[in-house]
C-alpha cells in the first residue's frame, strides 16, 4: 500500500473518527522525521499492540528512551487505552524536552 504524503497534516494534533487514517498520518510523520532528522530519537508508542500494556506509568517509560543531544520526540498511537494520560502529556509538556504529538 502506497502512502499518500500530506505535508500539511504534519505540524498539527491527529484527531478524527476511528478508522479513518489518522495512524497511517503518524507513520507518515515518523517517516518524515527519520528521513528528514539525522540525529533525531522516535519513540514511538501504540497503545493497540500488548507488548505496550504494561508500560504504566507513561513518563517513566518515556523518560527511560529519552537521549540528549539529539531531538527526541515522542509519537503515541491510542493514547486514550493508557490510564492517566493526561497527566503524563502535561508533564511532558511542561518539562520542554519533548516535541509531543498525540492523537486522540
Amino acid at each position: 500500500m502506497k502512502l499518500i504524503e500530506r505535508t500539511d497534516y504534519l505540524n498539527k494534533v491527529i484527531t478524527g473518527v476511528r478508522r479513518s487514517g489518522k495512524s497511517k498520518l503518524l507513520e507518515t510523520f515518523k517517516k518524515h522525521i527519520m528521513d528528514n532528522y539525522l540525529a533525531a530519537n522516535i519513540i514511538h508508542i501504540n497503545f493497540n499492540l500488548p507488548e505496550y500494556e504494561e508500560y504504566r506509568p507513561l513518563n517513566d517509560h518515556i523518560n527511560s528512551r529519552y537521549k540528549e543531544g539529539v531531538e527526541n520526540f515522542v509519537l503515541i498511537d491510542e493514547i486514550q487505552m493508557c490510564n492517566d494520560y493526561e497527566k503524563a502529556i502535561n508533564g511532558l509538556h511542561a518539562s520542554e524536552k519533548y516535541d509531543i504529538y498525540h492523537r486522540l
